[in-house]
């Protein structure tokens, strides 16, 4: 019986392990072909017309139209689990075409999201008075993050019973 209380054990182990590991959502999907970085696309949109990606950084605006939203997004590389990292990247913005309205409020600067999609023509607009080449993204799907949390720094804290007989005055409270 004890072998039987070892095995479930070992299995709820495994099983909170596993729900603790990050995936990617489902909508994102995992099967995609080699990455193709935003920056190699901005060197040559045309070549990569109709290419599957899955890209996502930071939102830098929003522009709704008649049938579409466009997302200007401040590209990052992604986490094993399609999450934008906090920073890096090679300073290439792109433009997320979503299908319908996408609202304000809920899409703002600063937001991470990721898309999935198909790279269309690339556009030209201006960032301050440079004309800059955007790759755009014909989005399928696409997962905005909630904000990102770096792990907790710890918090050191005073011992009250430091005295001469205990060498050390404080701790990181947290650990």
């Amino acid at each position: 019986m004890a072998a039987v209380h070892r095995v479930a054990v070992v299995l709820l182990l495994a099983g909170l392990i596993a729900a603790c590991a990050g995936s990617v959502p489902r909508e994102l999907g995992t099967d995609l072909p080699a990455a193709l970085s935003a920056a190699e696309v901005q060197a040559a949109p045309r070549r990569h017309l109709g290419e599957e990606v899955r890209w996502g950084g930071e939102i830098l605006g929003l522009r709704n139209g008649a049938d579409a939203t466009e997302v200007e997004v401040f590209a990052r590389p992604l986490f094993r689990d399609g999450e934008p990292k906090p920073d890096g990247g090679e300073r290439v913005r792109f433009i997320a075409r979503v299908r319908g309205f996408l609202d304000p409020a809920e899409f703002l600067q600063d937001r991470r999201i990721t898309v999935r999609g198909r790279l269309v023509e690339p556009l030209t607009r201006p960032v301050g008075e440079y004309l800059y080449r955007y790759p755009v993204v014909a989005v399928e799907v696409f997962h905005l993050w909630p904000e990102y949390r770096a792990t907790v720094q710890p918090v050191w804290v005073r011992d009250p019973y430091f005295g001469p007989w205990r060498p050390y005055p404080s701790w990181p409270y947290g650990w």
